[in-house]
């Protein structure tokens, strides 16, 4: 008996799967930028000074960086978001201003006017400091509500940095205040933490978080192969890096579409790499791509 389950979960997991009506979105990550040398990033843990030469574009997290992906009709935005002294809500990523910025200490422990005087463009290098191809360029930190503010029908992922519960009331009180359209169009990527307390006192707010992918990709990895898909990956987002969809059953076209059937968007999770030839035409298998680059994200959307 249990071999002849097992026989069956695999003939469902193989070659059945819902109908997939819906094509994958592109991301930017951070908003789109440049791409990265990866081993670089690893040894120095500063992306700004980790810059490939062949992918030079723009900083992320910056009006200039989100301003191309939007013109290349991107899906989602994806942002780094800090809480500053004051209490402002800043789209940024590192938690230190030393490595990117012409300025010093924690984004923290700074107030906002502090921050927007900064060169956000000052520390990115890609010939280990030679030249600084983006200094003075005109690249600042800059407001989260000025993204939706220039972007009010745009989707955007914000990746909350911080993990307390300032932060936390910060951000859903911000968010309590924009449109329904916007929040509607709007997830907040969070730490476990996070993602109980926003679960707790704003379940209008749609959240994810590491813990919450971990889970689903971990769980659908002991059942996936019988075509069944666990509670933990029932309307939330998967992110699968590329070393991984290997693992996953049915990867690309009947996974989405399992995922999809359970409200679940499914993406690989490429962030700052380059892509494989062969998963260029993913998102017309149903999963999106996370990627930095905007001449990928330009080629993706028109090929659509």
């Amino acid at each position: 008996m249990l071999f002849l389950m097992v026989d069956v979960g695999v003939i469902n997991g193989l070659f059945f799967a819902p109908e997939l009506n819906l094509q994958g979105k592109v991301v930017a990550f951070r908003g789109g930028g440049s791409l990265i040398d990866s081993d670089r990033l690893k040894a120095t843990d500063c992306t700004a000074n980790s810059l490939l030469a062949s992918g030079l574009h723009s900083v992320e997290n910056t009006h200039q960086a989100v301003a191309a992906s939007v013109a290349a009709g991107v899906d989602v935005i994806h942002l780094n978001v800090h809480r500053t002294k004051d209490d402002h809500l800043v789209v940024f990523h590192d938690w230190t201003l030393d490595c990117a910025t012409n300025g010093s200490g924690s984004i923290n422990s700074m107030n906002f006017a502090e921050l927007e005087l900064l060169d956000a463009g000052y520390g990115y290098t890609f010939d280990d400091g030679k030249t600084f191809p983006f200094r003075g360029k005109g690249f600042k930190i800059s407001k989260l509500n000025d993204f939706h503010l220039l972007y009010p029908e745009q989707v955007f992922w914000l990746n909350l940095k911080n993990n307390d519960e300032r932060s936390f009331k910060t951000l859903y009180s911000y968010l309590s205040n924009v449109s329904s359209s916007t929040l509607s169009n709007t997830m907040v990527i969070t730490s476990l933490k996070g993602a109980r307390w926003f679960e707790f006192n704003a379940p209008n707010v749609k959240v994810a978080s590491v813990d919450s992918v971990k889970s689903c990709g971990i769980d659908y990895l002991l059942v996936g192969w019988a075509g069944l898909v666990p509670n933990s990956c029932k309307n939330t987002t998967l992110l699968i890096p590329p070393s991984m969809v290997k693992y996953f059953w049915g990867f690309p076209y009947r996974l989405a579409a399992r995922m999809r059937e359970h409200g679940t968007d499914v993406y690989l999770w490429l962030q700052h790499g380059s892509i494989e030839p062969g998963y260029r035409g993913l998102t017309k298998e149903g999963v999106g791509i996370v990627t930095s680059d905007i001449s990928l994200i330009n080629e993706l959307q028109a090929n659509k």
